[in-house]
């Protein structure tokens, strides 16, 4: 497969996610997704064991697609403080307007809504959202607010998913541009409070639920060797040359990461074999970030 081409996986990821938001998850079936895809029922099955799993991957795309948008937005720009805040809460809000259709569909249907895995696709979601979000704070804040850096997430987060909740389930209208300097505003004021004020942090990086955990190395080792399982599945598209070049990258890295001291030189080396490969770009940045090691 070039790398301009759309993979297999992708039209099928496309295509069910246009049937779902038409006709709901229930009123959507494998054979439709197959048929307007212009593909076999087989092949989608192929990539795919259940429509759940196409939730799973969907859910995982937007995610990556967000941390792909924070990254460009940090590295692209020199705005600091709250038009830094605007300009990240204003991107995060026209995201979910183009999400609207799909989030509704899978938050209003109980069959994916209660489904486990589902819940746990969700959940590493919402950690690498505090994560950007805490990385977004300190580019426009500056070290100087790290005391109080996770109760600062924790007004922004909840400001933006209060205006979210209008956004998606009341399909609120109003000026997204407006509402996003209104909460940078709000959280530039919370910034200058704390930072005078004689209160001691609620949160900190030890107590702090979502990502106390995140840093411990069995754990990064863990996620790391799930994303390397997802990376297996965009090999299936590739030329039989390029599939084989990968897939012993892939086998490389997961050989190392289950040794009892990791050579970081040498993974570092593997993932920049990786590379040349568009379609495995969003995982490949992740796994770096995990493993701690420099992106080249």
């Amino acid at each position: 497969m070039s790398i301009a081409t759309v993979s297999k996986r992708d039209l099928i990821m496309s295509t069910a996610k246009s049937l779902f938001i038409e006709k709901g998850f229930r009123g959507t079936t494998i054979s439709m997704i197959a048929e307007k895809a212009g593909i076999a029922k087989g092949s989608v099955y192929s990539y795919f064991s259940s429509k759940l799993e196409i939730v799973k991957a969907l859910l995982l795309q937007v995610d990556e697609n967000a941390q792909g948008l924070v990254e460009q937005l940090l590295t692209s720009n020199d705005k600091v403080k709250s038009e830094l805040v605007a300009a990240y809460l204003e991107q995060e809000f026209q995201e979910i307007l183009n999400e609207r259709s799909f989030t509704q569909v899978f938050i209003t249907d109980e069959i994916v809504a209660l489904d486990m895995d589902v819940m746990t696709v969700l959940q590493e979601s919402r950690i690498n959202y505090h994560v950007s979000q805490q990385r977004m704070l300190l580019q426009a804040y500056g070290n100087d607010i790290e005391p109080w850096l996770y109760d600062l997430v924790s007004i922004l987060n909840g400001l933006l998913n209060e205006y979210a909740v209008y956004l998606t389930l009341d399909e609120a209208e109003f000026s997204i541009e407006r509402c996003a300097r209104l909460v940078a505003f709000l959280v530039d004021n919370a910034v200058s409070s704390l930072s005078v004020s004689k209160f001691d942090p609620l949160f900190t990086k030890d107590n702090f639920p979502l990502t106390k955990d995140v840093n411990s190395e069995q754990k990064r080792i863990a996620k790391a060797l799930q994303l390397l399982e997802s990376m297996k599945y965009e090999t299936n598209d590739m030329a039989p040359e390029q599939s084989k070049l990968v897939m012993e990258t892939l086998g490389l890295i997961e050989t190392e990461l289950q040794t009892e001291t990791l050579n970081l030189t040498l993974l570092r080396a593997l993932i920049a074999n990786l590379r040349p490969y568009a379609e495995l770009t969003n995982q490949r940045r992740k796994i770096a970030d995990l493993l701690d090691v420099e992106l080249i």
